[in-house]
């Protein structure tokens, strides 16, 4: 199963809510970091981590004719904690992208079809540089957004244009991230979609998902992971016909 996390003219939290959703997934995962402008989580949660490894290198080895499944074994990082919890970082620097652009169909399809799942987080969408062919390939599609006018507005022009992009698949929903004056009712009715789940504001379990500080083992018991860990149940439940 493939589910694209992303979100309208604003970036609020669509890595943090994308490694919160891998860290309490009911089975073996990949989080996949294939924002255009950027990987984030080798300079915070995985600080320290190996640097030469991701999205950008597994390009170079698909220009030349790779394998995908096979090469993109080779750069994946393994989490610490369930040996099936896996990361591929982003690319290390935006200029990258007019070199992946090209494979995004090919990209998509391997994670369509890899064993276990796959949560690709895309960041903002609606540019240029937008990875279409992983919004059009996933079985779901989660925009993610605070409950605020701002975002709120960003992202209604988002989802007419991915509801039309995806045809015949189901369409996409919104995530709700932390504080603001709408409920989840509110927001259904107004842009006439679905809403998936609300993750709560969590400061001490988004400051280790995004920095890389904090205590790890307040993780497992933060209210932000049993809210995904819930969220995950309930997405692996409604996995799309084929």
């Amino acid at each position: 199963m493939l589910i694209v996390l992303c979100s309208g003219g604003h970036s609020p939290g669509v890595t943090t809510a994308g490694l919160a959703l891998t860290l309490a997934w009911p089975r073996t995962v990949l989080f996949a970091e294939c924002d255009p402008a950027g990987g984030s989580v080798l300079s915070g949660f995985l600080v320290g981590h190996q640097q030469d490894r991701g999205l950008g290198e597994w390009a170079v080895q698909l220009r030349r004719g790779a394998s995908a499944a096979d090469t993109l074994a080779e750069q994946v990082l393994q989490l610490n904690g369930p040996d099936n919890h896996r990361i591929l970082p982003g690319l290390a620097n935006p200029s990258q992208v007019s070199s992946v652009q090209p494979l995004w169909r090919d990209i998509a399809e391997t994670f369509a079809t890899l064993p276990g799942d796959v949560i690709a987080d895309v960041g903002r969408i609606g540019g240029p540089d937008t990875p279409l062919p992983l919004l059009t390939h996933a079985d779901h599609v989660l925009l993610i957004a605070q409950p605020t006018l701002r975002d709120l507005s960003a992202l209604a022009p988002r989802l007419a244009a991915i509801t039309t992009a995806r045809a015949h698949r189901p369409s996409p929903r919104v995530l709700l991230t932390g504080d603001g004056p709408y409920s989840r009712r509110e927001v259904a009715k107004t842009l006439n979609i679905e809403v998936a789940g609300h993750l709560p504001h969590d400061p001490k379990a988004a400051a280790v998902l995004t920095h890389g500080t904090g205590s790890e083992r307040h993780l497992s018991r933060s209210l932000l992971l049993r809210a995904t860990r819930s969220l995950g149940t309930k997405l692996r439940e409604q996995v799309p016909a084929s």
